[in-house]
């Protein structure tokens, strides 16, 4: 090769390596492509280098495709390389046992592994149980080596062979590889056995080959043709061996934690059962003292921590259901409930002596990792059933407190985390208040950056328990100054300065933003007390907490729980709910002197004057002014947690009960923010089912949105609002579907309203939901239910709906389709015998029947709406030979509304008899003629030319001349 050719393919190889620098996004192509051109200058070590981490980033799903997979194979199939390692480059293209065999001599790299694995993953090819067991020894014969890149693609491979083996759908394979998964699994356990005093190749085994161990274990216990004894011996073995392995505290970095850890959760879901009774029982309390102390890392430790928490809150969820304990000697089936599960108590058990050992140690750094341990337990949920046995030991909360003066610092930093994590429970709360109140009150002056930030937070969060001066009695002395709560607005007014002061700070800097989100949090606490809501908003520092909260996700919902907390109304409570409410409040404020009645009446009093709806209508637009709403809509953009969304949901529905701020909701985008929460099963798209059937929303939170889409659709117009108001009818009708109870009829009013503006568009236009919402969504059957409904203002809104759908033709005929069948019979009224109104059809059996009934109620506003419908159904002949024919009331009641004031219930009157004049039936002209009652009806509309009603009125006298 000339000096010029090299320098050409090493300007490529420059070129290339600049590409990958700075754009990553093809990067499998990149590397295979530079690789091609290391073969070419004769450097085969490059070459391979590249096309292995090529392979490797195949499997990653950002860059996993047919192509690129094909591509990779190809270039270890094709790509030619020169120098002493031609002999390997020969055996690229080789069959599966051949390099297979290859591995087991130890003189196989990474990219003949990579190539044998991609074509496993592609279906190419299935290896036997012989080969899967000699990649499984050369694997464990490779740990303490080779390198590492070459161990780890021998277990990536070994993974897929086993996947491979256990999704067989064919009988006889599947019996196959029940065995030879058998096989396998004891082959891992028997080696491991021979090598049980060598912790070097355990953690390195572990290291490299963890996600392989759980996978074989897995594909076991996932196995029907598996007997039950296996799966124990495999569980025991992943358990007792790579979690007790993986897991220890001198694992460098936590290599392979989060792989163990995935590993428990993944084996949580397949043999629940099996991993209880060898996590709790078989291996002592070792597995546990390993999950504390994962649960005890500092808060940098976020990934494995996290897991941690998670196996924490699903192994706790699991130990709860008695089956779980049915490998346990002490199960007993059949005693129920009666008594804990076995494993839930040994479980209790277990922590609680772990925690008690770590947190009464006089060693600091252990001290510090139990109180984390216990925290953690709290954050993750299972603190309530893991951490009981804790709280019993006599004497342990004060001992807590006590020590807690002496602390270090990062001992100290734990204990105040420890008491904002407990918040959640009351009674454990308001214990850690009596005793640590005073530490905390100190801490929270006297130390500043995080410590101090905490404590403060804990403070606001203590500031809603209950007083410590027990019920009904006085307290004998003043109590000590540093134990005395602190006045809440005080404490406020110290959050809002903080964080008026961090704004003019580096904004930017992670510790200012942090801080921020503290003093935020507890602001939002605080503010569940009704005296410092109002002091809150009416100081500069929610515009300063929203304008902080763009640069910072974890800010951002600190500021919507603010919000929330400011602007939630009081929910609306059945007569049952409210007595409730009154005596559990009495039982905690009464005091002496004071009579039940006097407490009660000052409690609702103070209630209503800083809770009542004026005064959350009042805080609500302060806070959109300042800028509440694109706060919302910024904090469900992007990755956002259920916590966020659920919280967005609540805050968008006590917005939208304002009328004034619905215009600004649908502006400032919180309509489109509130489609992009909605859960997976909501009812979002439009459907076309014959069968289809509105149901109830199953998610609180698709309820909330559906309930302020509601509200905002009330008032807005849907052309202008709405991009598909066909999406939101359809989640707002299943409203109409939603349960009895206190708030019920209120979401099926406003739903009722706001389907019946979303009605109101010109039929025929693109806005038009009259079609959808009857026949697509078969919505009538809910509407008219509705109709029939006892409460006045839910009958009122659902026949105002009715009056809108009636333009549809499918409703107008669902309405008038055999309303004159009783014409040629004479059948005017149903028999009164209960057997034969099911046999013959007459008025009563008519939907328009409802709609004359409801033309007669005491409530202008339902006989507008319902006469109205009667008005545009007169239109046909049907209509009207029922309404004059066939009901024996029908005209009484439409003579009566003429006879009122309302200009509107006369005019509808008119139309309907200048309809029916004009229907070209004798019989209906001839009933029309024979009433007095209706010419002088008509003639007093005729008077005055000006009224709505002139021109129906005077078409209705010329036809009756």
């Amino acid at each position: 090769m000339t000096t010029e050719s090299k320098d050409q393919l090493q300007s490529q190889v420059d070129q290339l390596t600049l590409q990958l620098q700075t754009d990553s996004s093809n990067a499998p192509r990149v590397l295979l492509d530079r690789a091609r051109v290391y073969g070419d200058l004769g450097e085969p070590l490059l070459a391979r280098e590249d096309i292995a981490r090529a392979a490797s980033l195949v499997r990653d799903p950002e860059y996993k495709s047919e192509s690129s997979v094909e591509a990779v194979e190809r270039a270890v199939r094709e790509l030619s390389v020169s120098g002493n390692h031609k002999s390997q480059t020969e055996h690229i293209g080789a069959s599966d046992q051949e390099i297979i065999d290859l591995v087991a001599q130890g003189t196989s790299d990474a990219a003949l592994v990579v190539a044998l694995e991609q074509r496993i993953r592609a279906n190419k090819t299935q290896l036997s149980g012989e080969q899967v067991c000699a990649l499984v020894d050369a694997f464990h014969k490779m740990c303490t080596d080779c390198e590492l890149e070459t161990v780890e693609a021998v277990a990536s491979c070994v993974s897929a062979a086993l996947v491979r083996l256990s999704v067989s759908e064919d009988a006889k394979a599947v019996t196959g590889a029940a065995e030879t998964l058998t096989v396998v699994v004891q082959r891992i356990i028997d080696t491991w056995a021979k090598r049980s005093d060598n912790g070097e190749f355990k953690q390195q085994a572990c290291k490299a080959g963890a996600k392989m161990y759980t996978t074989a274990v897995y594909a076991l216990s996932t196995h029907e043709a598996i007997d039950a004894r296996v799966w124990q011996s495999a569980v025991d073995f992943y358990v007792g061996q790579i979690w007790l392995v993986g897991t220890l505290p001198a694992e460098p970095d936590g290599v392979c934690q989060g792989d163990v850890c995935q590993g428990i959760l993944r084996l949580l879901t397949s043999c629940r059962a099996q991993l209880v009774y060898s996590f709790v029982k078989s291996n002592g309390s070792l597995p546990i003292g390993r999950l504390m102390n994962l649960l005890g890392q500092p808060r940098s430790s976020t990934e494995s921590r996290s897991l941690a928490m998670l196996i924490a809150s699903q192994l706790t969820a699991a130990v709860q259901d008695p089956s779980a304990s049915s490998l346990f000697p002490e199960y007993n089936a059949k005693s129920g409930t009666r008594s804990a599960p076995p494993a839930l108590v040994q479980l209790r058990t277990a922590a609680a002596d772990i925690i008690d050992t770590l947190v009464q140690s006089t060693i600091q750094s252990e001290r510090t990792r139990g109180l984390y341990a216990l925290a953690s337990l709290y954050e993750s949920g299972a603190g309530s059933e893991m951490a009981i046995d804790v709280w019993a030991k006599n004497g342990w909360a004060d001992e807590l407190w006590d020590q807690g003066e002496f602390d270090l610092l990062e001992a100290q930093l734990a204990l105040v985390h420890l008491a904002d994590a407990c918040s959640t429970d009351t009674k454990v709360s308001t214990s850690m208040k009596k005793l640590g109140n005073g530490l905390v009150q100190e801490l929270a002056r006297t130390r500043t950056g995080e410590l101090g930030e905490i404590a403060s937070v804990v403070l606001a969060k203590w500031s809603n328990l209950p007083a410590q001066v027990n019920p009904g009695t006085e307290p004998k002395d003043e109590p000590e100054p540093d134990t005395c709560d602190v006045d809440p607005v005080q404490l406020a007014d110290s959050h809002i300065a903080r964080i008026i002061a961090l704004s003019s700070s580096d904004t930017s800097d992670p510790q200012t933003l942090t801080a921020a989100e503290r003093s935020t949090e507890a602001l939002g606490f605080l503010c569940l007390n009704p005296l410092l809501k109002h002091h809150v908003v009416q100081s500069p520092v929610l515009r300063t907490i929203f304008a902080l909260s763009k640069k910072s996700k974890q800010l951002k919902f600190a500021a919507v729980m603010l919000i929330r907390n400011l602007t939630q109304y009081k929910p609306v409570l059945s007569e049952e709910q409210k007595r409730a409410q009154q005596m559990q409040q009495l039982s905690k404020r009464a005091q002496p002197g004071q009579t039940i009645g006097s407490e009660i009446k000052e409690m609702e009093s103070k209630d209503h004057k800083l809770d009542d709806a004026s005064a959350v209508a009042e805080r609500s637009k302060i806070v959109c002014e300042a800028g509440a709403i694109a706060c919302l809509v910024g904090a469900v953009q992007g990755s956002v947690s259920d916590s966020t969304k659920d919280a967005v949901a609540e805050v968008f529905v006590a917005l939208a009960t304002l009328h004034e701020l619905r215009g600004q909701l649908v502006q400032q985008g919180a309509v489109r923010a509130l489609l992009s929460i909605l859960s997976v099963d909501a009812p979002r798209a439009p459907v076309k089912d014959a069968k289809y059937t509105p149901t109830t929303l199953r998610n609180a939170r698709d309820k909330h949105v559906a309930w302020a889409l509601a509200k905002c659709a009330i008032s807005v117009p849907p052309h202008l609002a709405f991009h598909d108001p066909r999406a939101l009818a359809r989640l707002i009708l299943s409203l109409l579907a939603e349960e009895s109870h206190a708030q019920s009829l209120l979401i099926r009013f406003e739903a009722l309203l706001a389907l019946t503006n979303l009605a109101s568009a010109d039929p025929g236009s693109s806005s038009d939901i009259r079609a959808f919402l009857a026949c697509d969504l078969n919505g009538m059957s809910l509407v008219e239910t509705c109709v029939l409904n006892e409460h006045v203002m839910v009958r009122r809104a659902a026949t105002e709906l009715v009056c809108n759908l009636v333009h549809e033709p499918s409703v107008f005929e669902r309405f008038v389709e055999g309303a004159d069948e009783g014409v040629e019979a004479r059948v005017i009224e149903l028999p009164d015998n209960e057997d034969e109104k099911e046999s013959r059809r007459g008025y009563r059996a008519q939907r328009m029947h409802v709609l004359v009934a409801l033309s007669d109620v005491d409530d202008t506003a339902t006989q507008s709406a319902a006469s109205g419908a009667l008005a545009v159904l007169s239109n046909d002949p049907r209509c009207c030979r029922y309404l004059i024919l066939v009901h024996p009331r029908a005209l009484d009641v439409l003579l009566s509304l003429a006879e009122t004031n309302n200009a509107g219930l006369r005019h509808r009157v008119a139309v309907v008899c200048a309809n029916a004049a004009t229907c070209g039936d004798s019989r209906v002209l001839e009933k029309l003629r024979d009433s007095s009652h209706v010419a002088q009806a008509l003639q007093s509309m005729v008077e005055d030319p000006q009224m709505p009603c002139f021109a129906a009125a005077q078409s209705a006298l010329e036809a009756l001349k």
